[in-house]
């Protein structure tokens, strides 16, 4: 063989070799990776995290040409974050926004219409199973911009096992005076008068920081946190009423740590799991991390304390709102796996794996003898309190600073001795003023 062909031979037999070895490249050059943004890590191991990395798991199974990429972010900045990606044309295919800024998503143009990507294919009897007040939430007109996911309820959680010691029921808890005495019941003092145990206990730090306790406390006297035209109802008397209440349990009664002023939910959650706090303000979708910990049995969940008009006052009830980028070039492909992730075949994984509460009306009849097992209580309260008390944040104009501007009050009175009245001011005037009105 001469040389120019043995030269030849070896050419020829490289083309070949490398279209083999391009093949898999070609495979994966199909492949569509999608964005989604979500405060969950797909290979976390708290329940919501891991009821997520199945139905990703799931999905891919039966669409192996297209790949769920989720890109973790803090909680309470991502949405605003993907607002400021929308605009500058580089956000994600799919989006968990918060309720807080549910409104600002919509009226910024930023999240698509399902109907048309894919709830326009759906017969009557699935539509009505997703009804809620949540799914009235996210829709404007004849357009639906989300679908909602972890619906949360924000109650009091408690210690069973503390409450069970002490020969306390949850259900005898129906007034506001009751829920201090048993704050007070459920404070544990050393023999030098030391707090060993708190009965209660809420976080009021700005960062991640849950909605304030005294929010149900006015909701149930027939008041809300805001005006009609979105400006901030604070420092009314029923609102000083409520604030006081809530600043008492530290100060007056001291079954409430000050030290919770500067805690993160976080903290509050160590605190609760080792047993320094017996009752603290949390939201329903942290109680199956809570009891991976404890043990089922040892964490409950109640209903607010009602008032002289309703059995329990309403709660804020939060979640997240699952959209698809307007300006997605994979929208098809989003709204494909978005339908899949809250539709039949997934929730009761949400449910069972996730430990939130079903949003369906054919997932609660599926998970009903799952919910009566011992320790799945909370799920059946949740699920009661969103039907009945529930309190959902308006969307018709931004709230976004609601929840810091009530904990820095919070903190200006118990850390710095400010008056209840003229600390709620304060906070009316931030709110007001970040949100331009």
């Amino acid at each position: 063989m001469n040389r120019r062909h043995l030269l030849s031979t070896i050419a020829a037999a490289g083309i070949a070799l490398g279209g083999m070895l391009t093949l898999p490249q070609a495979a994966q050059a199909q492949t569509k990776n999608i964005r989604m943004w979500t405060f969950l890590s797909a290979t976390g191991t708290t329940p919501r995290e891991v009821a997520l990395a199945q139905i990703i798991k799931n999905f891919e199974a039966k669409n192996p040409g297209t790949k769920i990429v989720v890109e973790t972010q803090v909680w309470d900045q991502m949405t605003p974050k993907f607002l400021a990606a929308h605009r500058a044309g580089n956000a994600p295919d799919i989006i968990w926004a918060i309720t807080d800024f549910l409104g600002d998503a919509i009226n910024s143009g930023s999240l698509a219409d399902l109907n048309a990507l894919f709830m326009n294919k759906w017969p009557a009897a699935q539509v009505a199973d997703h009804k809620s007040a949540y799914w009235d939430l996210t829709k404007r007109g004849d357009k639906q911009y989300a679908m909602f996911v972890s619906p949360n309820y924000i109650s009091v959680l408690y210690r069973a096992d503390l409450f069970k010691e002490a020969g306390i029921d949850p259900a005898q808890i129906k007034t506001w005076d009751d829920l201090r005495q048993t704050a007070e019941k459920l404070t544990v003092r050393n023999a030098s008068g030391q707090v060993t145990r708190y009965g209660y206990a809420q976080a009021y730090s700005e960062q991640q920081t849950d909605p304030h306790m005294m929010i149900p406390y006015m909701l149930g006297n027939g008041e809300s946190i805001f005006k009609q035209d979105g400006k901030a109802n604070f420092a009314t008397p029923l609102g000083v009423e409520a604030m006081t209440y809530a600043t008492d349990l530290v100060t007056k009664y001291k079954v409430a740590p000050a030290q919770s002023a500067t805690w993160t939910v976080d903290d509050l959650f160590e605190q609760f799991a080792s047993d320094r706090v017996a009752m603290v303000q949390g939201p329903s979708v942290r109680v199956s991390t809570i009891q991976a910990k404890l043990g089922k049995e040892k964490v409950g969940m109640m209903l607010w304390p009602g008032s002289k008009t309703m059995a329990h006052s309403p709660a804020v009830m939060a979640g997240w709102a699952v959209g698809v980028w307007s300006k997605s070039q994979n929208a098809e492909e989003a709204g494909k796996f978005v339908d899949f992730m809250l539709g039949a075949e997934s929730e009761p994984i949400w449910v069972t794996v996730g430990g939130q509460s079903p949003l369906m009306a054919s997932t609660a009849e599926a998970v009903k003898s799952y919910v009566d097992q011992p320790g799945n209580g909370f799920i059946r309260v949740a699920s009661e309190g969103s039907s009945k008390y529930g309190w959902l944040t308006p969307i018709d104009f931004n709230v976004g600073g609601y929840r810091q501007a009530l904990a820095k009050a919070t903190q200006r009175i118990l850390v710095d001795g400010v008056a209840v009245k003229a600390a709620l001011e304060e906070a009316e005037q931030r709110f007001n003023r970040q949100n331009n009105r």
